[in-house]
């Protein structure tokens, strides 16, 4: 399972790639994704392609475009593993879609609580395959004995300081409990990126959470997708460890940026910052306007201005 095919539903084919510096008017939403931008793919693009299903069509002797697919599952298959993301991306995805269809199967009547188990036994029974937790980057027990909230972001930094493609932070609990309720409530969001004399280009964000002592956002670019389609992968990952929240109040983040998908550790890092401004992480006199973006985006408002958002992405912290 990717992230495109995730997001499917929500036709990402129809948003425009880019979106020029020069202000571009009557830029509106309608929904939240389907005719985001009035942009459309060019009349040509699509009959090139028309034209070689139809002729595809004919060659295998099939009628439909549905009987064309059944013809190339295997093949289509062979591709989607070829073009899997990493296995802990695709862990997280296919976490978050177990849980959700869990708790909708799962009976409404309250259940009893499970009885007391070691807090090693606890982190592990609490992660699904696949999802990395705090003890595998660090000595989770040995870095909570310490008292010093410096001490253990100093630990924590220093685990990856030698990594050129990681993304590394220490967030305040108080200030994560304010990006994850905005996250539940908006777990989905474009965020602009500038790029040197190319103008703007759009990246989508997906927060999931896969367990209950972690939080994964995944960027993904709208131009890969365009290309794509469902077989799109994201070039960055930022996942939040919970596991220290409580008893030391911090929350340590870490992340990977596959940079041969198109986006520097730098580019990485503006992203992040325009996810904590939009998230509540960087609160200033524009809090309350980006939550507000956040709404009409969610909702699909009318008067969600793509221009307002890049503006408002490029005003300092």
């Amino acid at each position: 399972m990717t992230l495109a095919s995730a997001v499917r539903p929500l036709a990402l084919r129809q948003l425009a790639l880019t979106v020029p510096r020069t202000p571009r008017r009557n830029a509106r939403v309608v929904n939240a994704f389907s005719r985001f931008f009035q942009t459309r793919v060019e009349p040509r693009v699509v009959a090139k392609y028309r034209e070689k299903l139809e002729l595809k069509q004919k060659t295998e002797g099939v009628s439909s475009f549905e009987e064309l697919k059944q013809v190339y599952k295997g093949k289509i298959e062979a591709v989607r593993k070829e073009a899997a993301v990493t296995p802990e991306v695709d862990a997280v995805l296919n976490a978050t879609a177990v849980a959700t269809t869990a708790a909708a199967d799962a009976p409404t009547q309250a259940r009893p609580p499970p009885p007391p188990i070691a807090a090693a036994a606890r982190r592990a029974a609490s992660a699904p395959p696949g999802v990395k937790t705090l003890s595998s980057y660090v000595d989770a027990d040995a870095l909570s004995a310490h008292t010093s909230p410096k001490e253990i972001e100093l630990i924590w930094r220093a685990r990856f300081v030698a990594a050129a493609d990681s993304l590394c932070a220490v967030v305040p609990t108080a200030t994560y409990k304010r990006m994850e309720a905005l996250a539940k409530r908006h777990p989905m969001f474009l965020l602009p990126l500038p790029r040197d004399g190319q103008g703007v280009e759009m990246h989508l964000l997906q927060w999931t959470f896969p367990s209950r002592e972690s939080a994964t956002v995944i960027f993904t670019s709208l131009e890969d997708y365009k290309l794509r389609g469902e077989f799109a992968q994201p070039h960055t990952t930022l996942t939040h460890h919970l596991e220290l929240a409580d008893g030391h109040g911090l929350v340590l983040a870490q992340g990977q940026v596959i940079s041969e998908r198109g986006v520097s550790v730098d580019q990485a890092q503006l992203l992040v910052i325009a996810l904590q401004k939009f998230y509540g992480a960087i609160e200033s006199s524009e809090t309350e306007r980006r939550k507000e973006m956040l709404e009409m985006f969610t909702r699909g408002d009318e008067k969600f201005s793509i221009e307002a958002l890049i503006a408002e992405v490029e005003k300092a912290v």
